[in-house]
């Protein structure tokens, strides 16, 4: 029989390098007592720890423009392995990249871009993200 704990362990040890922090915006707002406005709440918190971060497919979209007009729109995806332990992420969550093997990921940002696959003998999570954010390091 396979060894499941064991097939996660080590796809945690060898697969997930990178450090992300997840987040989810409450769609609330909050006042601020310096300015007596309402602003949108801070998002919350629903991954932070171990991630990696790996180049998919193209992924092509058609979009409405301005005019109506539909747009092709061809945008790089990517797909984020998560340990089992990972909070169910949703679409639109933000991803960001606090760490990571490549100093050039680190900043960026992603957007989840559909539900987490699933399977009848998981391993790990698998969650689709379109980039959204990039700054650039200064070195």
């Amino acid at each position: 029989m396979l060894d499941v704990k064991g097939v996660s362990a080590f796809a945690e040890r060898h697969l997930m390098p990178d450090q992300v922090l997840v987040t989810r915006s409450t769609g609330e707002d909050a006042l601020d007592p310096a300015t007596g406005d309402l602003v949108p709440a801070e998002p919350q918190a629903v991954h932070s720890g171990m991630a990696g971060l790996y180049r998919g497919r193209e992924r092509i979209r058609a979009r409405s423009g301005h005019d109506g007009a539909w747009i092709d729109e061809v945008r790089t995806g990517y797909r984020m392995l998560l340990p089992l332990s990972a909070a169910e992420l949703r679409e639109n969550d933000t991803v960001l990249v606090a760490e990571s093997r490549d100093e050039q990921a680190v900043g960026r940002t992603y957007r989840v871009a559909a539900l987490g696959e699933v399977s009848s003998l998981p391993v790990l999570r698998t969650v689709w993200l379109e980039e959204h954010n990039r700054e650039v390091n200064a070195a």
